[in-house]
């Protein structure tokens, strides 16, 4: 099949498979889903051909649209304007008319490519280029837009839900990532699937078993890390500091990772790092996902103290190197996503927090367990094989019935 999928996508991993272009020459893309990658890789893999279009920020006011090839891959990046509400040069804002110029450019390249499916995610602008477009589409519901106004109270996410809500009535299949998504879904789109992201398991169980026992000889000394994708009320970090600053009074030679937007050197969770007075505390920002999951074998423990999650990516990526999660036992679909209640806390208690890390730190046996339950957790539902093996049979099922 000829698959277009329209979702944020960057350089980092669409770049090996444009090995005539310069790294430097390529525009950044959207860091946002390095999962789209591991779905391109497995497509791609397969036999099939892919066109992935994403947007990435205007630079310089050019608005022009790139595209590159090689052999059954394209890469089409469309500018996207920098400013949300005030002017941009000759243009609005983006949200001030639901991202219209950046959709028809989508839209454009869409009727060029002719594919035989379109795929898009979240019910946005790269939703809206699909539905549009008149090709058989799904759209992939990866957030519930009235729960993300909810937590940020401004007309930009304002905008948003207009524009997913008007989206989806016109949407005629969908799939979304979680059963706690199904509800939302299912409301405003009948024909949807469940479908989970993917995650790529790069070793063997004996790999990470050996790994395993290593790290429990050295939680004395745990990294743990946090992976968040913005530092606010949502992603409720503030409350993961303050459970590392308690659980250091137990084990003083623990340090603590911060990586996302918000997480850089001097930046938000700096901060409020700076204001708890805690120690042993590295900030990295937004890296590649490569970097990231470099550091991510070497970590300990994962604490993701989000307060809401639609899923959950770096769970999976954290359990399929072995490494137990802790997280919220009402964070949305995070329960179903750790699968294992012993590792989930009311992560609106600092305190709570504290004393399920120490409970993993203090008994090794446990920390194996759960470790080692984890990663068969990933490898049994979510290996990027499964994931995409489900996706085709629905493309071939819209297909059909479009």
């Amino acid at each position: 099949m000829h698959i277009a999928i329209l979702a944020p996508s960057d350089r980092s991993f669409t770049s090996k498979h444009l090995p005539k272009v310069d790294f430097a020459e390529l525009p950044a893309g959207s860091s946002t889903a390095p999962f789209i990658g591991i779905m391109i890789d497995e497509l791609l893999k397969r036999g099939h051909t892919v066109t992935a279009i994403t947007t990435s920020k205007a630079i310089n006011n050019d608005y022009s649209t790139k595209e590159f090839n090689h052999q059954k891959f394209t890469w089409i990046v469309v500018p996207f304007r920098p400013h949300s509400m005030r002017m941009n040069g000759p243009y609005k804002g983006r949200i001030l008319d639901l991202y219209s110029l950046e959709q028809n450019q989508m839209l454009k390249y869409i009727k060029i490519i002719n594919p035989d499916i379109v795929h898009a995610h979240w019910s946005y602008e790269f939703a809206g280029a699909a539905v549009k477009s008149g090709f058989p589409c799904l759209v992939t519901i990866h957030d519930d837009a009235v729960k993300v106004l909810y937590f940020f109270k401004n007309l930009y996410r304002l905008g948003r839900l207009i524009m997913s809500e008007s989206i989806l009535k016109k949407t005629r299949f969908a799939s979304t990532v979680s059963p706690y998504m199904m509800p939302y879904t299912l409301k405003r789109v009948k024909s949807s699937k469940l479908i989970p992201n993917p995650v790529v398991i790069s070793e063997e169980f004996e790999t990470i078993e050996t790994l395993i026992e290593v790290k429990v000889n050295q939680l004395s000394e745990a990294q743990i890390v946090m992976i968040n994708n913005g530092w606010d009320n949502r992603k409720n970090g503030i409350k993961g500091l303050m459970a590392f600053k308690e659980l250091q009074k137990k084990f003083p030679n623990i340090t603590l990772h911060l990586f996302g937007n918000g997480s850089e050197n001097k930046g938000l969770a700096y901060d409020d790092v700076q204001k708890l007075e805690i120690k042993n505390v590295n900030f990295y920002g937004a890296v590649d996902h490569s970097f990231l999951m470099q550091r991510l074998i070497d970590a300990h423990l994962l604490l993701h103290s989000s307060l809401e999650e639609s899923f959950g990516v770096v769970l999976i990526e954290a359990m399929s190197f072995g490494i137990p999660v802790v997280g919220g036992n009402s964070s949305g679909a995070v329960p179903w996503v750790v699968s294992n209640e012993n590792l989930l806390v009311d992560v609106s208690n600092s305190h709570a927090i504290a004393l399920k890390m120490e409970d993993l730190l203090v008994n090794t046996e446990r920390y194996k367990e759960h470790a080692k339950s984890g990663y068969f957790n990933v490898t049994s539902r979510f290996s990027v094989t499964s994931v995409v093996n489900d996706y085709l049979a629905y493309y071939e099922e819209i297909v059909a019935k479009w």
